[in-house]
């Protein structure tokens, strides 16, 4: 059987939930990284090579630039970590990447995710477009599931 051409999915389809409930108006989200430490380690007597050990994970902030709107939601969440600490106020946080037909082909799960930080947005007086508001989300892991029936 042949090659078969795989196209790349488009950025632009995408939406977020915030523990179940689909938020509409989320412009850019960033930040869906990991990383492994890297620690070197040289053995007694071996001289000539550095040994390469994996230590501590780590996930990136994710970053949500979303429309202003009405919607006080996200900045009530900051304000009670604010008041009340991270602790009790951490979130699913559910990314889903869709294709052209708007069906899910990709679901990254962001694990105990809290507000740490809340951009207002900024204002322009001879500006037309949208006033943007950014949320930076601190979590502890991530989890991607593929969705086989969409590549067929």
């Amino acid at each position: 059987m042949a090659n078969a051409r795989v196209d790349p999915f488009p950025r632009y389809n995408f939406l977020v939930e915030i523990d179940g409930i689909r938020r509409a108006g989320f412009m850019t989200c960033s930040g869906l990284e990991e990383e492994t430490e890297v620690r070197e380690y040289r053995g007694g007597g071996d001289n000539t090579t550095v040994r390469k050990l994996a230590g501590l994970n780590s996930y990136a902030p994710i970053v949500l630039e979303m429309g202003s709107t009405a919607d006080g939601e996200i900045w009530e969440w900051r304000q009670r970590v604010k008041r009340e600490g991270a602790q009790g106020n951490r979130k699913a946080i559910t990314i889903i990447q869709q294709n052209e037909a708007r069906e899910e082909v990709k679901r990254w799960l962001v694990l105990d995710a809290w507000p740490s930080k809340f951009t207002a947005p900024e204002f322009d007086a001879s500006s037309s477009e949208n006033a943007l508001e950014s949320v930076e989300l601190q979590h502890e892991g991530l989890q991607l599931t593929v969705r086989p029936a969409a590549f067929s």
